[in-house]
């Protein structure tokens, strides 16, 4: 059974989501990162792949880990860890421009439809969280306690 391990980064600006439209059709969605080579950590993966597909360069100390999915199907077996980076929205170009066409800013709500299921299971469960600390009445955080 094959195994893949991939990286994938979740930089956002305040509703937004960093993504890269696919080459092609359809209208496709994915998050910078990448598959791991040898025996790199999930935090080197990241960081190397982000650098390769776009023009952003990370440190170590400016992401921070959010969590893993682990999908198995008939093919073999997908790990992807998910980090997450606030960035101001600023333009970022495309490296691999045989991959990808641009690197969007988007509301995150508008870029779920195109997107994978694992990738689109980590950018709700980000924003989702995030919307429920937060009183949507007046924008003020809740206290933890509250809002559990």
């Amino acid at each position: 059974m094959k195994k893949t391990v991939k990286s994938r980064l979740i930089a956002v600006h305040g509703d937004k989501v960093l993504v890269l439209k696919k080459v092609g059709e359809p209208l496709r969605y994915t998050l910078p990162g990448g598959a791991k080579k040898g025996k790199e950590a999930p935090e080197e993966t990241l960081l190397r792949e982000v650098g390769e597909e776009i023009k952003l360069k990370l440190s170590g100390t400016q992401i921070e880990f959010l969590y893993a999915q682990n999908k198995k199907n008939k093919e073999g077996r997908r790990l992807k860890h998910y980090f997450l980076t606030e960035l101001q929205p600023d333009p970022i170009k495309v490296r691999e421009k045989d991959k990808f066409e641009a690197v969007l800013w988007l509301s995150w709500k508008e870029a779920l439809p195109f997107m994978d299921k694992m990738d689109r299971k980590a950018v709700r469960t980000h924003f989702k969280g995030t919307e429920k600390k937060t009183n949507k009445a007046d924008g003020h955080k809740i206290p933890p306690r509250i809002a559990m």
